[in-house]
């Protein structure tokens, strides 16, 4: 049964495969540098990083969770708590990832599902989420959960910087 669950050290073996995969597309997170012997220090970083301690300067707080099917980790969501600046302008509220292997199954749509649902147990109204303007599957699951177009904006700063970021809104309720 295809799940969002708190990240646990339960997962770890298919977590770090996952990562793997996307060493290979170059998308790796250096705060997963060192993770196989550390595995229990990011579960509890994530933890914090939800409560807004251990904040890297520039962050909000943010509720981490990953998709699984039984104990095989599919991807992972971040549900910022709140929006700066830079988060309005071409970062949004929802961010989320499947790993390579399990791309192009529907695994998309229902992390996006799932996480709004979990938007709206955080007192989120509208929801921001956007996406490379060369990211079609990404541009389709958010229009299939309910995006409607606002904007585009070229990302001046950050690993996107150049890109053009296509803006959609989501209600969750009114």
């Amino acid at each position: 049964m295809v799940r969002l669950v708190k990240p646990n050290i339960k997962y770890k073996k298919s977590f770090l495969e996952a990562q793997e995969e996307f060493k290979i597309e170059d998308r790796q997170d250096d705060t997963l540098k060192g993770l196989r012997d550390n595995f229990p220090a990011y579960i509890k970083l994530l933890k914090n990083q939800e409560k807004g301690r251990d904040l890297p300067n520039g962050y909000v707080p943010a509720s981490v969770y990953w998709l699984v099917d039984g104990d095989k980790f599919i991807g992972k969501v971040s549900i910022r708590h709140k929006l700066t600046e830079l988060l309005r302008k071409y970062g949004g509220h929802i961010g989320y990832e499947i790993r390579p292997s399990e791309r192009k199954k529907g695994y998309g749509a229902k992390i996006l599902a799932l996480a709004l649902k979990k938007s709206e147990q955080l007192g989120i109204k509208k929801v921001l989420v956007t996406c490379n303007e060369d990211n079609i599957g990404s541009k389709k699951i958010i229009e299939k959960n309910g995006g409607i177009f606002e904007s585009k904006v070229k990302a001046d700063s950050g690993k996107d910087s150049g890109k053009i970021k296509l803006r959609y809104w989501i209600n969750i309720y009114d």
